[in-house]
């Protein structure tokens, strides 16, 4: 075998890294709904993306400072949690490509969590209790999480709520009774709820985020493999770290 043949044998049974082009796509993700820029979940990603025909390089949003701050177009593409009609409309510079797909197939709300032993199940009489969310920053976990409540006259105090960075730390906070609710989107909670004895107690609406926005003048080509990249997109096994730069509520691209 020659060393051209045995390179691209290595890369492709994962023992040696494969080299991302100089060309790559820049590759941003909207954190504020959880999602981990771990280096393991990153190369998997990367990895995966380079082998699919995507080639990109993932750009940590915090890392967006001076001139490529600037210059909103540097992204070449990137993984929001709100739409972006200010982007994408007609005659703009980004388009959809992909749009999320939620765990178990599961509509996509936010849900308050209660330990079942409390005996309550009326969202009201929770008025001055601690909750556990993943930021005020999120749309989902944070400001639908505060009008849910406010729906019913209930408004907490920024000391009676806890921020996590991630719904797995809010259900922990619960779990452990550092807070009396946890506020958890509606498929995450329908799977931890049963074995750790919890109930909802309030829902809100079904949402539609998430989605994969591109460049327009990226070439058609590497947009379709790009597109159809993320539409096979899946978590392989327990060890399978590439979904993990993304919410937990989302299990892959439609």
């Amino acid at each position: 075998m020659n060393h051209k043949c045995l390179f691209i044998t290595l890369a492709l049974s994962g023992l040696f890294p494969i080299q991302v082009s100089a060309e790559a796509l820049t590759f941003s993700v909207d954190r504020n709904e959880g999602g981990r820029l771990k280096q393991k979940s990153i190369s998997q990603f990367e990895h995966y993306m380079a082998i699919n025909h995507c080639p990109l390089t993932v750009i940590n949003p915090s890392q967006l400072k001076g001139e490529l701050k600037d210059k909103s177009q540097s992204i070449d593409l990137f993984f929001s949690v709100q739409p972006n009609a200010s982007l994408t409309k007609p005659g703009k510079h980004y388009e959809v490509i992909n749009k999320a797909v939620y765990q178990d197939g599961l509509p996509l709300t936010i849900t308050i969590l209660i330990n079942t032993s409390t005996g309550i199940n009326d969202l009201a009489s929770v008025q001055g209790e601690r909750l556990a969310i993943i930021s005020h920053r999120s749309l989902l976990g944070g400001k639908q999480t505060k009008a849910l409540l406010a729906d019913v006259g209930v408004v907490l105090s920024d000391d009676d709520i806890y921020e996590t960075g991630n719904y797995l730390g809010a259900m922990s906070l619960l779990l452990h009774g550092d807070v009396f609710i946890a506020a958890i989107p509606g498929p995450l909670a329908r799977r931890w709820q049963t074995h750790n004895n919890l109930s909802i107690i309030a829902e809100s609406e079904a949402f539609e985020l998430g989605e994969i926005v591109i460049k327009r003048s990226i070439k058609q080509a590497l947009k379709d493999n790009c597109r159809r990249a993320f539409s096979s997109l899946n978590k392989d096994n327990r060890r399978d770290k590439k979904l993990g730069i993304f919410p937990a509520w989302l299990m892959g691209f439609e």
